[in-house]
């Protein structure tokens, strides 16, 4: 079997899957299922003082294509999530007693936490260190708080506060720190590079975005009333442009690829994008902790298949595979052709084609090859594979 282990700092973790902070993680049976899911590690629920920050707007899920999830496509988990309802005093009772449990089962623990001034990050850091906890990592990518509140997604797109935020942490303790990107707003290889500069010994690239659905008949937000963390699997090609831009700036410190990910398929084209581990959240929700124990059989058999024994035997080697802009090729003539057997004669490609090379020639349609540009859009329309492309 090929070896699944990462190393984050000195902490070891057996595969590179860990189930990112969330709703997943919260509560003694989510804990349970976490321990058992045969993922590497898990993230607390954030740990909080701010008593509005641990009160879960209700209701605050949504989920926009809801039957795409059946069928492979594309689906968005819109939702408005605060932290962890427990004082963090009471919760860590709890972390110690599952943090033996989960290393019984060579999971880790990492403790999420938010702060809002010096004395609550240091507060926090320093109590998740006396519980049991193996990494700690620092959430400065959400919630999505109001402007003037020096925390969550505020905090994170500020660099320079990242920075202070890191070093101040790293003062209080030990055990490895990991930075938590935001998504937008800023570039986060940016973020990234403060946060390791102030003592990260990694970052997650990179979390949700801040998105808004309305009742166009209410001309209200739906639900809650306000703005939601958006993603699903869409956010995947994304996320890899972030990992790329990563590996490019070679950080020198693990890099753990989220958001995005819907199956084992984009576990490994992270992981080809420079990724040393992944954070799933999204995926979990909507098809149970168990999906992971057949991410991992798939990632093997992949491995196998190709010869590959260890993580890092295929860690970023997609990157130098990545052709420039100014290099990718633009003399190079293609055309498509029309399979008449297969063409159900939709008329998408004819409404949708550029080049008006598309024509009704007696009952069929036809591509005029002079007219052809190439752009490969009809192919791409096409669910019937009735569009052959070639290079003329």
């Amino acid at each position: 079997m090929p070896d699944l282990s990462v190393k984050i700092k000195n902490v070891t973790l057996k595969n590179p899957i860990i189930i990112a902070s969330g709703t997943p993680t919260y509560g003694l049976a989510m804990v349970k299922k976490c321990i058992q899911s045969e993922a590497a590690a898990f993230v607390t629920k954030t740990l909080c003082y701010t008593e509005w920050l641990r009160k879960q707007p209700r209701p605050r899920f949504h989920i926009e294509h809801p039957g795409a999830m059946d069928q492979e496509g594309y689906f968005s988990l819109y939702s408005t999530e605060r932290f962890n309802p427990i004082l963090p005093e009471e919760y860590v009772k709890r972390m110690r007693a599952y943090a033996q449990e989960a290393h019984d089962f060579d999971v880790r623990v990492i403790a999420s936490i938010a702060g809002t001034d010096v004395e609550t990050w240091s507060k926090l850091a320093e109590l998740v260190t006396e519980n049991g906890a193996d990494m700690i990592e620092l959430n400065l990518q959400c919630p999505h708080v109001e402007k003037d509140q020096p925390t969550g997604m505020v905090a994170g797109r500020n660099p320079d506060l990242c920075y202070s935020i890191l070093e101040l942490v790293r003062k209080r303790t030990s055990l490895p720190l990991i930075g938590k990107v935001v998504g937008e707003g800023i570039d986060p290889i940016l973020v990234a590079q403060r946060m390791i500069a102030g003592g990260a010994d990694a970052v997650v690239l990179t979390g949700r975005f801040q998105g808004l659905y309305l009742d166009i008949e209410t001309e209200k937000p739906i639900y809650w009333g306000g703005m939601g963390g958006y993603g699903g699997p869409w956010q995947a090609p994304i996320t890899r442009k972030w990992l790329v831009r990563a590996s490019e700036a070679n950080l020198q410190v693990p890099v753990i690829g989220a958001s995005g990910i819907d199956d084992f398929e984009d576990i490994i084209s992270y992981i080809l994008c420079g990724a040393e581990a992944v954070q799933v959240c999204t995926a979990i929700m909507v098809y149970g902790h168990k999906i992971i124990r057949r991410w991992l059989r798939q990632i093997s058999g992949w491995m196998e298949a190709r010869g590959y024994s260890s993580i890092s035997d295929f860690c970023g080697r997609s990157v130098k595979k990545i052709i420039a802009p100014s290099q990718i090729r633009g003399d190079i003539p293609y055309g498509s052709r029309i399979e008449l057997e297969a063409c159900r004669k939709c008329l998408k490609c004819l409404e949708a084609c550029p080049y008006e090379a598309i024509s009704v020639v007696e009952t069929n349609l036809t591509i005029d090859p002079e007219k052809c540009d190439g752009c490969r859009l009809c192919v791409a329309l096409c669910s019937e594979g009735a569009v052959e492309f070639y290079q003329k």
